[in-house]
């Protein structure tokens, strides 16, 4: 669509005044304040009742000394070509309303608008269908101010536009161009690499939660761990000579018992020893148990300890491959800077053809260098983009190294102070000491009382013999119940090893599938980088002049989606004006061939550039020129 003709008539500052545009590229000259934006929000209110701000608020009466003047019409007319050669004109005119009551003065009682098509009045729907039918607003304003699109339209709606244009990149496609993501093909066995990306992170989540309660629950088992005296077969040899002595002894107080009476004494004797031993066997289970508990404490403290350690090698030995990357890459790309400088010294041999030796026909030899120098700039460029992807590969393993080596000085920190936690463990345990019985007041009490009721029992030497055998019996048995007891823990400590040995093995599986998990996340990270790439190419190819960044790599190595505008590598936001527009006008280019439909661009402030590229809809410049105090087309 071009423009052919524009009338206004009490539009804003313009009292009536006819533009001839011919559907051709114009400057319209003026100095400040003379009409030349009116110009252009006239248009714009002509199609859709906007300004060039796209505000449909504006005051469009024409103003004296401040006020409006009243009772005219406010018109404007656009004669206009499509783009098969049809020609069509549009009118909008903004009229006010008044009434005159009986018997009362005329009052202004608000506007109405009225719309014209080739001359035929039209109802407003008509109109509107009639203009969106040619062009829809958000196009217009997209293809007729070159700053639109990067300084009123949101980079979300950049983004979309620009996929719309350009098309994305399908999974498949980046990793048949990229041979060292094939092995994405198994990993994501059918699912998009979205799709597995939350899948590995899900189970990452799991594994780390379970990878950090294995070390409670190891910690636990240890802490159940009782301490042990005696070797386990020779308990059980102490035990069976046991059985065998109380067995005997047993046998002998039989005979004696059946010529014996028994007391009350007696009675109370075997019950006051009974508590004796389990006095005894408290007191040192109490100990036996904080005994265990220290021992659990400085064993947990020495296993973290370990740990750590391990996790701080493991990250040295993570920065020494990482090194070995930087190198190789340096390598590589000194590689490659050498195959660029050895082909870019190739020329052309003006004479003679190198394949056959012959010389070159004087009408083909221009158009075979010409072909030449192309190619070559080509396979340059090719080797360019080579280099630059390996330098890019490099700073992200830089990156990588210092991340890690910040970790390392922390984990080296951590293993001081967790060195210091064990050794504090450690002494406690060595310097607890088994209690004295014999200083146990309860037990000294105890004993106080089997004496007295000793001494009441008739000293004869059947009552001796008898009492003398019972009391070895007990003995034998207190020392019995004491192996069985030690006996005991050799059983569950085994029980509590086979689970620790568990827990250690589920630990190292879980390892080694975040291990393989990790491998998955770098190659899909990897993936996307090479996708980001490749989509930036496919649009950026649209494209003369803009370029478009459509992703940030953010610290963490993720990425997040953008869209920003570009001129030789300098953002839009840091561009000068000329840079801007002209950025701005090979965007209307690629938008205008998108739509398939072209409308004027208005350019304000031209005399700010002082060269514009080419454009392929017609341009209208506004050119502030003192010279001119009344608007000029030229």
């Amino acid at each position: 669509m071009k423009l052919l003709k524009l009338s206004l008539t009490n539009f804003k500052s313009i009292r009536q005044s006819s533009f001839e545009f011919d559907g051709e590229n114009k400057i319209i000259f003026g100095d400040n304040a003379t009409g030349k934006t009116t110009v252009f929000d006239s248009m714009c209110w002509l199609l859709f009742g906007k300004d060039s701000l796209d505000r449909s608020d504006f005051e469009i009466k024409t103003l004296v000394n401040g006020e409006p003047i009243h009772k005219v019409n406010h018109e404007v007319e656009g004669e206009f070509s499509n783009d098969d050669g049809t020609q069509f004109t549009l009118k909008r005119v903004y009229r006010e309303k008044y009434s005159n009551p009986r018997g009362g003065d005329t009052k202004l009682t608000g506007h109405t608008t009225d719309y014209f098509i080739n001359d035929v009045p039209v109802k407003e729907k008509e109109y509107k269908a009639y203009i969106n039918n040619l062009i829809s607003d958000d196009v217009f304003k997209l293809i007729t101010n070159p700053l639109y699109f990067n300084e009123q339209y949101s980079w979300q709606n950049r983004r979309k536009l620009l996929l719309e244009m350009c098309g994305d990149v399908d999974d498949e496609t980046v990793i048949r161009n990229h041979g060292e993501l094939r092995k994405l093909l198994s990993i994501l066995n059918g699912r998009t690499v979205e799709e597995h990306k939350k899948i590995v992170a899900a189970k990452k989540a799991a594994i780390n939660k379970e990878l950090d309660m294995i070390p409670v629950r190891i910690d636990e088992a240890i802490r159940n761990k009782p301490e042990v005296q005696s070797d386990k077969d020779k308990l059980k040899a102490d035990i069976e000579t046991f059985n065998t002595g109380i067995n005997q002894l047993e046998e002998e107080a039989a005979v004696i018992k059946n010529g014996l009476k028994e007391t009350e004494v007696k009675s109370k004797i075997r019950s006051i020893k009974r508590t004796i031993d389990e006095r005894r066997n408290q007191v040192l289970s109490d100990y036996d148990k904080e005994k265990t508990r220290l021992r659990s404490e400085y064993e947990f403290a020495l296993k973290k300890l370990k740990s750590i350690e391990q996790e701080r090698d493991r990250l040295a030995d993570h920065n020494y491959e990482t090194g070995r990357d930087i190198e190789r890459e340096n390598k590589r790309i000194e590689k490659l800077k050498e195959e660029f400088n050895v082909f870019n010294a190739q020329e052309f041999d003006d004479v003679n053809c190198p394949t056959c030796g012959q010389p070159y026909p004087d009408d083909k030899r221009e158009d075979l260098k010409e072909a030449f120098n192309m190619q070559k700039a080509t396979n340059l460029e090719e080797w360019q983009k080579l280099i630059d992807g390996a330098e890019n590969m490099k700073r992200s393993y830089i990156e990588q190294e210092e991340i890690v080596a910040v970790k390392i000085d922390g984990l080296t920190n951590q293993v001081e102070e967790q060195q210091q936690d064990y050794e504090r463990k450690f002494k406690a345990y060595e310097e607890l000491e088994q209690p004295d019985i014999n200083k146990d007041s309860i037990y000294m009490d105890l004993q106080a009382q089997l004496f007295l009721l000793e001494s009441e029992l008739d000293d004869t030497d059947t009552t001796n013999s008898y009492k003398a055998i019972n009391k070895d019996i007990d003995e034998m048995k207190a020392k019995r119940t004491q192996l069985v007891d030690e006996l005991n823990k050799h059983e569950l400590i085994e029980t509590i090893d086979e689970r620790v040995k568990e827990l250690e093995r589920k630990q190292q599986q879980l390892a080694n599938d975040k291990n393989e998990l990790d491998e998955a996340m770098f190659l899909m990270d990897e993936f996307i980088k090479a996708k980001v790439d490749m989509l930036e190419q496919s649009i950026n190819s649209h494209f003369e002049y803009a370029r478009f960044k459509m992703f940030n790599v953010l610290v963490n190595g993720n990425i997040e989606e953008c869209c920003e505008t570009t001129y030789k590598g300098v953002p839009y936001r840091s561009m000068n004006n000329a840079a801007r527009m002209n950025v701005g006008l090979d965007i209307i280019n690629a938008l205008t061939k998108f739509y398939n439909v072209t409308a004027p661009v208005f350019i304000d402030n031209a005399e700010a550039v002082t060269n514009f590229i080419h454009c392929h809809s017609q341009v209208i410049q506004l050119f502030v020129d003192a010279t001119f105090k009344e608007l000029t087309v030229a």
